[in-house]
């Protein structure tokens, strides 16, 4: 007997593949920002330098190398009324910048540090500074002792004998280690690191702490203004200048506001054919081809159409697919090329995640209050779609799809409060403020996974006979120890055992964390291992059969073992007169 190929009633931390199901690794906590939670994540990625940073709702953490997982690293921006981010790398003629906006604070510049933001049409220098005597006020001015340098000061973040100005009107130039005072109140010094530059230049037009989403598209930064149906952008390969408005109120027929926007490129490239689609909190789309949108022609700036979704589950909900933009809505993960030919009633039957419809639906309904996120991560050939935490007693889970075949499983024991694919890793945050590091071993942080299958109902080409199932015999691919369990449930009533004793633990070891020269450098390839060797007893009689396996996982290794057949042997019971 074997199962219908990506088909399960229930397949939890198992992965499908094109030839079977394979085991998920595990997780490590990497890093510990606080107790609130992990919010959003940002990465850079410019000329070999890498770096991610995790936001709660009052700072920014540099988590990319953390000198340990327990104890918090050093605020790199703090003082933050909001940890929910949108961001994106742009390289301009100029440099290499990560952008992040979050619809409360500053915008967020980083280039080698996070050094300036800027607001109400002037720029806004971020003044680090240490060694504090005297509490800086909003308001005055302050000058440099040695510089004679002089700036109004917008807002102070004080932590202690620490914190950061954020200054505003600069004439001069500050010096590092320079006694800075206020006209009012505050004496401290100013830390400037190597090649921090004051900026001159500003966004214009608009409080950037406005803009809370941020995509590119032709070469532009584009903006939402959040709670409003306004769409910002900057001059193209520009990080400043005047923001240019388009306002989309007259297009949109359901209310609500902008919630985000991004390229849908038809040819899954970047080129002439890219569209600029703006989605509302509503579900509405709205699409837009050309490359100039304070251009006066058709060929400059041209609305397509307006097409109807259903409510997005979040902004940073969105995956490009080859040709096309998938969203995650409450109805499923619904691509945009769909919504142009079908109603919004139909999407359901064109989502990708139309064979876990009613799972879909159900966590959509609970778990409304907080964002989802898609990340795509190609290495491993699936997308995860976070499924945050929002209320006692819910399960930490999400939902994982093969991207080759489209088959869907669920990763239960992973709390994803937010997710990021930062140099080939992925990181998730929690809501009790941890970094984890997924697909990494072969525990959780140090807790068994439990891997679950089971197969939908088979009538075993008798429909309506009886018949008792006596053996079964499984096949594995595996490089790494377990400790199968099989069992069937009948007639459509699921009632699995309790959970199999984990393997040993094997001896290969992480990278950078074993001693050199000691722990194992690799593992063998997968070989066939058939069941123990031997058929295993079922004994169990029913009209419908639903096989299941069951393995516990606690290896110190990511597990590379696939399930790939079960043979049994059964008898049809015949009719006694």
């Amino acid at each position: 007997m074997k199962s219908k190929p990506f088909s399960a009633q229930t397949l939890e931390n198992w992965l499908a593949t094109s030839t079977g199901i394979v085991m998920r690794g595990g997780s490590v906590k990497r890093a510990r920002i606080g107790s609130a939670p992990v919010e959003s994540f940002i990465a850079y990625n410019a000329g070999g330098t890498k770096k991610i940073w995790a936001c709660d709702a009052t700072t920014i953490r540099d988590v990319t190398s953390p000198a340990s997982p327990t104890v918090p690293p050093a605020a790199s921006v703090s003082g933050q009324t909001s940890g929910y981010y949108s961001y994106v790398n742009f390289t301009t003629s100029g440099d290499s910048y990560v952008v992040a906006v979050n619809g409360t604070d500053f915008l967020q510049l980083y280039s080698t540090t996070f050094d300036w933001s800027a607001v109400n049409g002037l720029a806004t220098y971020r003044l680090n500074f240490d060694t504090q005597t005297v509490n800086y006020v909003s308001g005055q001015t302050i000058t440099g002792g040695t510089s004679g340098a002089t700036a109004t000061v917008v807002k102070s973040i004080d932590n202690g004998a620490t914190g950061s100005l954020y200054i505003q009107s600069i004439t001069g130039t500050f010096q590092d280690n320079e006694t800075v005072t206020g006209s009012i109140a505050g004496s401290a010094k100013a830390d400037i690191p190597a090649g921090v530059v004051q900026i001159s230049a500003a966004i214009t037009g608009l409080a950037t702490s406005r803009l809370s989403h941020v995509w590119l598209y032709r070469n532009r930064l584009f903006f939402i203004e959040g709670g409003t149906m306004r769409a910002k952008y900057l001059g193209v390969d520009s990080v400043t200048g005047a923001l240019g408005s388009l306002n989309l109120s007259g297009i949109f027929q359901r209310g609500g506001s902008l919630l985000f926007g991004a390229t849908w490129s038809l040819d899954a490239g970047d080129g002439i054919d890219d569209k600029c689609v703006f989605i509302t909190t509503e579900g509405e789309a709205a699409i837009f081809e050309g490359s100039n949108p304070a251009g006066a022609t058709a060929a400059e700036w041209n609305l397509v159409g307006r097409y109807d979704l259903t409510a997005p589950m979040g902004k940073r909900g969105i995956m490009r697919a080859g040709g096309d933009l998938i969203v995650a809505t409450t109805e499923g993960l619904v691509p945009i090329s769909a919504a142009i030919n079908k109603d919004a009633a139909a999407l359901s039957l064109a989502a990708i995640s139309r064979n876990i419809e009613p799972d879909w639906k159900r966590e959509a309904a609970a778990r409304l209050s907080l964002p989802w996120e898609i990340i795509k991560w190609p290495d491993m050939n699936y997308a995860i779609v976070s499924l945050p935490v929002t209320a006692l007693g819910q399960s930490p889970w999400s939902f994982v799809v093969n991207l080759e075949t489209g088959a869907w499983c669920k990763f239960v024991g992973w709390e994803t409060r937010c997710l990021e694919l930062h140099d080939s890793r992925l990181f998730f945050g929690t809501n009790d403020g941890l970094v984890m590091e997924g697909e990494i071993n072969g525990n959780d942080n140090g807790l068994p996974i439990y891997y679950t299958y089971v197969g939908n109902p088979d009538h075993m080409k008798s429909l309506g006979a009886l018949k008792t199932v006596h053996q079964a015999r499984p096949t594995f691919l595996s490089a790494t120890p377990y400790s199968s369990q099989i069992s069937f449930s009948v007639n459509y009533s699921v009632s699995l055992p309790p959970a199999p004793v984990a393997a040993d633990g094997g001896t290969a070891d992480l990278w950078d964390s074993g001693q050199w020269d000691v722990m194992l450098w690799d593992q063998p390839a997968p070989t066939p291992s058939i069941g123990g060797g031997q058929w295993l007893s079922i004994g169990k009689t029913g009209y419908v059969m639903q096989p299941q396996l069951q393995i516990t996982g606690f290896l110190n290794q990511r597990p590379v073992t696939e399930f790939v057949q079960l043979d049994v042997t059964f008898e049809i019971g015949g009719i006694v007169v």
